[in-house]
């Protein structure tokens, strides 16, 4: 019984350990607002280029495969902290919907389809509306408050 005891407590000591050793949520935060901050980056390059709106669906294709690239980075992120977990999927699915939507814009042009270019605008701003909702959630999370 005794020995059993030993070896249970032995266990339990290094798996604490290991556990001890994983990366801090800090860390943890660090790596989704890292890739976050690619992706605010492109947009804000995207909105201070003025020649996008001179090649119009092909700089929607050209961004939509820059979003694809960080989604894939986002995806790729080993997060353990579970409520990180969410945010990180979170922001995938954005990811996902901002690209399809840039991408249906594109088409949409390209075919001077007005009512599709208007509702891919639509999607587009809700998924605006939702990573600056996104983006205050985690930094409230990771802040600790």
């Amino acid at each position: 019984m005794f020995k059993q005891t030993t070896i249970l407590s032995a266990t339990a000591a290094i798996a604490l350990l290991f556990t001890g050793c994983g990366e801090s949520k800090v860390a943890q935060c660090n790596k989704i607002v890292k890739v976050a901050n690619q992706a605010v980056t492109i947009g804000q390059d995207f909105g201070k280029n003025p020649n996008n709106a001179k090649t119009g669906s092909k700089a929607l294709n050209e961004v939509a495969g820059k979003i694809d690239t960080i989604t894939t980075e986002m995806k790729a992120l080993e997060i353990k902290d579970e409520k990180l977990q969410g945010f990180q999927q979170r922001f995938t699915t954005l990811y996902q919907s901002t690209s399809q939507g840039l991408k249906d814009e594109a088409k949409a042009l390209d075919k001077k389809d007005l009512a599709s270019a208007k509702r891919s605008l639509v999607t587009l701003k809700k998924n605006s509306t939702e990573e600056s909702t996104l983006v205050k959630e985690i930094n409230t999370y990771c802040s600790g408050q």
